[in-house]
Protein backbone atom coordinates (compact mmCIF):
# COMPACT_ATOMS: atom_id res chain seq x y z
CA UNK A 1 0.00 0.00 0.00
CA UNK A 2 0.93 3.69 -0.18
CA UNK A 3 1.00 6.08 1.87
CA UNK A 4 -1.01 9.97 -0.05
CA UNK A 5 1.05 11.76 3.07
CA UNK A 6 2.44 15.12 2.29
CA UNK A 7 6.54 15.42 3.08
CA UNK A 8 5.73 17.71 6.32
CA UNK A 9 3.65 14.90 7.45
CA UNK A 10 6.46 12.10 6.22
CA UNK A 11 9.04 14.12 8.41
CA UNK A 12 7.03 14.24 11.48
CA UNK A 13 5.89 11.04 11.51
CA UNK A 14 9.71 9.48 11.33
CA UNK A 15 11.26 12.39 13.76
CA UNK A 16 8.49 10.40 16.17
CA UNK A 17 10.00 7.55 15.06
CA UNK A 18 13.58 7.99 15.87
CA UNK A 19 12.33 9.44 19.39
CA UNK A 20 10.19 6.48 20.26
CA UNK A 21 12.97 4.44 19.82
CA UNK A 22 15.52 6.27 21.50
CA UNK A 23 12.77 7.51 24.15
CA UNK A 24 10.67 4.07 24.75
CA UNK A 25 8.50 5.95 26.98
CA UNK A 26 6.84 7.86 23.92
CA UNK A 27 6.10 5.34 22.18
CA UNK A 28 4.13 3.45 25.42
CA UNK A 29 2.43 6.69 26.00
CA UNK A 30 1.28 7.07 22.59
CA UNK A 31 -0.13 3.08 22.50
CA UNK A 32 -1.66 3.98 25.87
CA UNK A 33 -3.30 7.22 24.96
CA UNK A 34 -1.44 9.11 27.82
CA UNK A 35 0.74 11.32 25.34
CA UNK A 36 -1.06 12.55 22.84
CA UNK A 37 0.23 12.49 19.08
CA UNK A 38 0.78 16.19 18.59
CA UNK A 39 2.75 16.04 21.96
CA UNK A 40 5.06 13.61 20.34
CA UNK A 41 5.31 15.53 17.25
CA UNK A 42 6.22 18.64 19.20
CA UNK A 43 9.05 16.35 21.90
CA UNK A 44 10.32 15.04 17.87
CA UNK A 45 11.05 18.08 16.37
CA UNK A 46 12.91 18.96 19.84
CA UNK A 47 14.88 15.84 19.36
CA UNK A 48 15.70 16.46 15.74
CA UNK A 49 17.59 19.40 16.60
CA UNK A 50 21.39 18.46 15.76
CA UNK A 51 22.35 21.55 18.71
CA UNK A 52 20.35 19.86 21.84
CA UNK A 53 19.07 16.61 20.88
CA UNK A 54 22.19 15.22 23.50
CA UNK A 55 20.35 16.52 25.88
CA UNK A 56 17.02 15.39 25.40
CA UNK A 57 17.35 11.96 27.54
CA UNK A 58 18.40 14.49 30.56
CA UNK A 59 14.59 15.76 30.65
CA UNK A 60 12.65 13.06 28.44
CA UNK A 61 11.01 12.08 31.62
CA UNK A 62 10.11 14.98 32.75
CA UNK A 63 8.75 15.78 28.89
CA UNK A 64 6.74 13.14 28.76
CA UNK A 65 5.15 13.48 32.38
CA UNK A 66 4.15 17.15 31.29
CA UNK A 67 2.96 16.04 27.99
CA UNK A 68 0.21 13.69 29.71
CA UNK A 69 -0.93 16.44 31.70
CA UNK A 70 -0.68 19.61 29.72
CA UNK A 71 -3.15 21.19 26.68
CA UNK A 72 -0.84 20.99 23.94
CA UNK A 73 -0.15 24.68 23.65
CA UNK A 74 0.87 24.84 27.18
CA UNK A 75 3.06 21.73 26.51
CA UNK A 76 4.43 23.58 23.64
CA UNK A 77 5.47 26.46 25.69
CA UNK A 78 7.14 24.26 27.77
CA UNK A 79 9.80 22.49 24.71
CA UNK A 80 9.86 26.00 23.28
CA UNK A 81 11.50 26.98 26.74
CA UNK A 82 13.56 23.53 26.90
CA UNK A 83 14.87 24.29 23.43
CA UNK A 84 16.03 27.47 23.96
CA UNK A 85 17.70 27.11 27.07
CA UNK A 86 19.46 23.81 26.35
CA UNK A 87 20.88 25.86 22.79
CA UNK A 88 21.13 29.26 24.56
CA UNK A 89 23.99 29.95 21.80
CA UNK A 90 22.90 28.66 18.45
CA UNK A 91 19.31 30.06 19.27
CA UNK A 92 20.75 33.73 19.96
CA UNK A 93 22.75 33.33 16.50
CA UNK A 94 19.34 32.18 15.15
CA UNK A 95 17.06 34.94 16.68
CA UNK A 96 20.59 37.26 14.91
CA UNK A 97 20.32 35.64 11.66
CA UNK A 98 16.59 36.24 11.66
CA UNK A 99 17.15 40.24 13.14
CA UNK A 100 20.19 40.94 10.20
CA UNK A 101 17.37 39.28 7.64
CA UNK A 102 14.03 41.34 8.61
CA UNK A 103 12.31 43.13 6.15
CA UNK A 104 8.48 44.10 5.69
CA UNK A 105 6.28 44.56 2.74
CA UNK A 106 3.31 46.57 2.35
CA UNK A 107 1.59 46.35 -0.83
CA UNK A 108 -2.05 46.81 -2.59
CA UNK A 109 -3.46 44.14 -5.00
CA UNK A 110 -6.51 43.90 -6.49
CA UNK A 111 -8.06 46.34 -3.95
CA UNK A 112 -6.84 44.52 -0.84
CA UNK A 113 -4.23 45.36 1.19
CA UNK A 114 -1.41 42.87 1.89
CA UNK A 115 0.81 43.38 5.14
CA UNK A 116 3.76 40.95 5.74
CA UNK A 117 7.17 40.88 7.77
CA UNK A 118 9.91 39.13 8.88
CA UNK A 119 11.84 39.95 11.80
CA UNK A 120 13.56 39.15 15.66
CA UNK A 121 11.98 38.02 18.92
CA UNK A 122 13.02 41.10 20.54
CA UNK A 123 11.53 43.90 18.10
CA UNK A 124 8.47 41.63 17.77
CA UNK A 125 7.38 41.48 21.74
CA UNK A 126 7.72 45.42 21.06
CA UNK A 127 5.79 46.00 18.52
CA UNK A 128 3.16 43.56 19.50
CA UNK A 129 2.91 45.49 22.97
CA UNK A 130 2.33 48.55 20.99
CA UNK A 131 -0.37 47.21 18.55
CA UNK A 132 -2.38 45.52 22.09
CA UNK A 133 -2.50 49.41 23.56
CA UNK A 134 -3.85 50.76 20.06
CA UNK A 135 -5.93 48.17 19.80
CA UNK A 136 -7.09 48.76 23.60
CA UNK A 137 -7.90 52.02 22.91
CA UNK A 138 -9.70 51.59 20.03
CA UNK A 139 -11.89 49.23 21.82
CA UNK A 140 -12.48 51.72 24.60
CA UNK A 141 -13.36 54.41 22.23
CA UNK A 142 -16.25 51.88 20.99
CA UNK A 143 -17.46 50.65 24.67
CA UNK A 144 -17.51 54.32 25.44
CA UNK A 145 -20.08 55.39 22.65
CA UNK A 146 -21.65 51.91 23.77
CA UNK A 147 -21.93 53.62 27.61
CA UNK A 148 -22.80 57.41 26.20
CA UNK A 149 -25.88 55.47 24.33
CA UNK A 150 -27.14 52.97 26.23
CA UNK A 151 -26.04 53.65 29.74
CA UNK A 152 -27.11 50.78 32.33
CA UNK A 153 -28.03 48.42 29.34
CA UNK A 154 -24.31 48.92 27.54
CA UNK A 155 -23.23 45.38 26.26
CA UNK A 156 -20.02 44.12 24.09
CA UNK A 157 -22.49 42.71 21.90
CA UNK A 158 -23.44 46.26 20.98
CA UNK A 159 -20.01 47.40 20.05
CA UNK A 160 -19.77 48.84 16.41
CA UNK A 161 -17.04 47.01 15.72
CA UNK A 162 -15.35 43.56 15.72
CA UNK A 163 -12.14 42.82 17.34
CA UNK A 164 -10.97 41.84 14.02
CA UNK A 165 -11.77 45.37 12.63
CA UNK A 166 -10.49 47.27 16.03
CA UNK A 167 -7.38 45.55 15.65
CA UNK A 168 -6.98 46.69 11.69
CA UNK A 169 -8.02 50.30 12.79
CA UNK A 170 -5.11 50.44 15.42
CA UNK A 171 -2.56 49.35 12.92
CA UNK A 172 -3.98 52.37 10.93
CA UNK A 173 -3.89 54.25 13.95
CA UNK A 174 0.07 53.42 14.56
CA UNK A 175 0.99 54.84 10.95
CA UNK A 176 -1.29 57.98 11.19
CA UNK A 177 0.55 58.87 14.92
CA UNK A 178 3.88 58.47 13.09
CA UNK A 179 3.68 60.53 10.51
CA UNK A 180 1.85 63.10 12.44
CA UNK A 181 4.50 63.12 15.81
CA UNK A 182 6.74 66.69 15.00
CA UNK A 183 10.08 66.09 12.98
CA UNK A 184 13.00 64.90 16.09
CA UNK A 185 10.54 64.35 18.82
CA UNK A 186 11.21 61.31 20.70
CA UNK A 187 8.43 58.19 21.20
CA UNK A 188 7.76 57.20 24.47
CA UNK A 189 9.24 53.45 25.08
CA UNK A 190 6.95 50.74 24.73
CA UNK A 191 6.68 48.76 27.97
CA UNK A 192 8.22 44.82 27.65
CA UNK A 193 8.01 42.47 30.54
CA UNK A 194 10.60 39.81 30.26
CA UNK A 195 10.29 36.55 32.70
CA UNK A 196 13.05 34.94 33.28
CA UNK A 197 13.45 32.70 36.27
CA UNK A 198 17.09 33.59 38.69
CA UNK A 199 18.30 30.01 37.65
CA UNK A 200 18.39 30.89 34.27
CA UNK A 201 19.52 34.67 34.25
CA UNK A 202 22.23 34.09 36.37
CA UNK A 203 24.08 30.88 35.00
CA UNK A 204 23.92 33.04 31.50
CA UNK A 205 25.23 36.25 33.06
CA UNK A 206 27.94 33.33 34.89
CA UNK A 207 28.46 32.22 31.54
CA UNK A 208 28.97 35.81 29.20
CA UNK A 209 30.98 37.56 32.12
CA UNK A 210 33.14 34.84 33.90
CA UNK A 211 31.76 35.49 37.65
CA UNK A 212 31.47 32.47 40.07
CA UNK A 213 27.93 31.13 40.26
CA UNK A 214 26.04 32.35 44.03
CA UNK A 215 25.67 28.29 45.99
CA UNK A 216 22.19 29.23 47.27
CA UNK A 217 20.67 28.98 43.59
CA UNK A 218 17.78 27.02 43.69
CA UNK A 219 17.11 23.51 42.08
CA UNK A 220 14.36 24.73 39.06
CA UNK A 221 12.01 21.89 37.66
CA UNK A 222 12.12 22.23 33.99
CA UNK A 223 8.45 23.38 33.86
CA UNK A 224 9.72 26.24 36.27
CA UNK A 225 12.47 27.83 33.92
CA UNK A 226 11.05 30.29 31.37
CA UNK A 227 12.57 32.98 29.57
CA UNK A 228 10.04 34.54 27.71
CA UNK A 229 7.69 37.82 27.16
CA UNK A 230 4.70 37.90 29.40
CA UNK A 231 3.01 37.60 25.41
CA UNK A 232 4.69 33.91 25.42
CA UNK A 233 7.27 34.98 22.93
CA UNK A 234 10.42 33.08 23.81
CA UNK A 235 13.83 34.88 23.96
CA UNK A 236 17.53 33.44 24.63
CA UNK A 237 18.92 33.92 27.95
CA UNK A 238 21.51 36.62 26.55
CA UNK A 239 18.34 38.95 24.84
CA UNK A 240 17.04 39.03 28.41
CA UNK A 241 20.30 39.75 30.06
CA UNK A 242 20.62 42.92 27.15
CA UNK A 243 17.17 43.91 28.03
CA UNK A 244 18.22 43.98 31.95
CA UNK A 245 21.23 46.11 30.91
CA UNK A 246 19.49 48.51 28.85
CA UNK A 247 16.00 48.70 30.53
CA UNK A 248 14.69 48.29 34.44
CA UNK A 249 14.48 45.20 36.47
CA UNK A 250 11.60 44.37 38.75
CA UNK A 251 12.08 41.32 40.97
CA UNK A 252 8.71 39.35 41.19
CA UNK A 253 8.98 37.02 43.49
CA UNK A 254 6.84 33.64 42.72
CA UNK A 255 6.22 30.61 44.92
CA UNK A 256 6.97 26.87 43.98
CA UNK A 257 2.93 27.32 42.51
CA UNK A 258 3.77 29.91 40.37
CA UNK A 259 1.88 32.30 42.53
CA UNK A 260 3.75 35.91 43.01
CA UNK A 261 4.31 36.82 46.36
CA UNK A 262 3.75 40.43 48.34
CA UNK A 263 3.00 42.51 44.91
CA UNK A 264 1.14 45.20 45.49
CA UNK A 265 -1.63 45.89 47.89
CA UNK A 266 -5.28 44.28 48.59
CA UNK A 267 -7.97 46.48 46.64
CA UNK A 268 -11.04 45.37 44.87
CA UNK A 269 -9.61 45.69 41.15
CA UNK A 270 -7.07 43.94 39.99
CA UNK A 271 -4.66 46.93 38.45
CA UNK A 272 -1.24 48.11 38.00
CA UNK A 273 1.54 45.49 39.60
CA UNK A 274 -1.11 43.31 41.01
CA UNK A 275 -2.78 43.11 37.61
CA UNK A 276 1.12 42.87 36.29
CA UNK A 277 1.73 39.81 38.57
CA UNK A 278 -0.96 37.71 37.35
CA UNK A 279 -0.29 37.92 33.70
CA UNK A 280 3.09 36.95 34.51
CA UNK A 281 2.72 33.83 36.01
CA UNK A 282 0.38 32.37 33.57
CA UNK A 283 0.84 33.38 29.58
CA UNK A 284 -2.64 32.36 28.32
CA UNK A 285 -6.35 32.07 30.12
CA UNK A 286 -6.59 29.41 32.70
CA UNK A 287 -9.76 27.88 31.35
CA UNK A 288 -8.53 23.94 30.20
CA UNK A 289 -7.96 24.31 26.60
CA UNK A 290 -7.98 27.94 26.28
CA UNK A 291 -5.03 29.39 24.46
CA UNK A 292 -6.04 32.96 24.53
CA UNK A 293 -2.85 35.19 25.22
CA UNK A 294 -3.37 36.30 29.05
CA UNK A 295 -2.27 40.22 27.80
CA UNK A 296 -5.79 39.78 26.09
CA UNK A 297 -7.92 38.44 29.12
CA UNK A 298 -9.69 39.79 31.75
CA UNK A 299 -8.32 39.15 35.26
CA UNK A 300 -11.16 36.86 37.64
CA UNK A 301 -11.26 36.52 41.49
CA UNK A 302 -11.06 32.74 41.74
CA UNK A 303 -13.34 33.50 45.07
CA UNK A 304 -15.41 36.08 43.97
CA UNK A 305 -14.71 39.52 45.75
CA UNK A 306 -18.67 39.75 47.15
CA UNK A 307 -18.29 36.26 49.01
CA UNK A 308 -14.52 37.88 50.78
CA UNK A 309 -12.12 36.61 48.03
CA UNK A 310 -9.09 38.23 48.53
CA UNK A 311 -7.05 40.96 45.60
CA UNK A 312 -3.92 38.83 45.98
CA UNK A 313 -2.26 36.61 42.99
CA UNK A 314 -3.42 33.66 44.81
CA UNK A 315 -6.79 34.29 44.69
CA UNK A 316 -6.27 35.09 40.62
CA UNK A 317 -6.79 34.04 37.17
CA UNK A 318 -6.80 35.57 34.04
CA UNK A 319 -9.86 34.79 31.91
CA UNK A 320 -10.81 35.12 28.42
CA UNK A 321 -14.00 37.12 28.24
CA UNK A 322 -16.15 34.12 26.97
CA UNK A 323 -14.76 31.81 29.79
CA UNK A 324 -15.03 34.53 32.33
CA UNK A 325 -18.54 34.39 31.57
CA UNK A 326 -18.69 30.57 31.89
CA UNK A 327 -18.46 31.30 35.57
CA UNK A 328 -21.77 32.43 35.74
CA UNK A 329 -23.05 29.36 34.19
CA UNK A 330 -20.93 27.30 37.08
CA UNK A 331 -17.84 27.03 35.79
CA UNK A 332 -14.97 27.28 37.78
CA UNK A 333 -11.60 27.48 37.61
CA UNK A 334 -8.68 25.98 40.47
CA UNK A 335 -4.93 26.28 40.83
CA UNK A 336 -3.06 23.26 42.76
CA UNK A 337 -0.04 23.46 44.43
CA UNK A 338 1.89 22.51 41.66
CA UNK A 339 1.09 25.32 39.80
CA UNK A 340 -1.51 23.61 37.70
CA UNK A 341 -5.14 24.92 36.29
CA UNK A 342 -7.90 22.81 36.41
CA UNK A 343 -11.27 23.84 34.76
CA UNK A 344 -14.62 21.96 36.81
CA UNK A 345 -18.15 21.72 34.58
CA UNK A 346 -21.07 22.97 36.57
CA UNK A 347 -22.12 18.88 37.61
CA UNK A 348 -18.22 19.09 39.16
CA UNK A 349 -17.12 16.92 36.81
CA UNK A 350 -13.08 17.86 35.48
CA UNK A 351 -12.44 19.08 31.83
CA UNK A 352 -9.41 17.07 30.86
Amino acid sequence: GRALWSDQVCTQRLRVMKLAAAVPAVGDGLLDGSVGVPQAAEMGRAHANPRCAGQFAAVADVLVREAGRLGFDEFRIVVQRWETLADADGAHRDHEATHAARRATLVAHGGVLHLSGLGGAVDAAAMIEIHERFCRAEFLTDWEQVVARWGPDASPTLLARTDAQRRFDALRAIFEAAASAPPGSVPPEPVVNVTVDQVTFETHLARRHVVRLRPDLPDLDLTQRRCETTSGIPLTPEEALQAAMAGHVRRVVFDSAGTAIDLGRKRRLFTGPAADAVRLASPMCAHKGCSVSARRCELDHLVDWQHDGDTDQDNAAPRCRTHHRAKERGFRVWRDDGGQWHTYRPDGSEVT
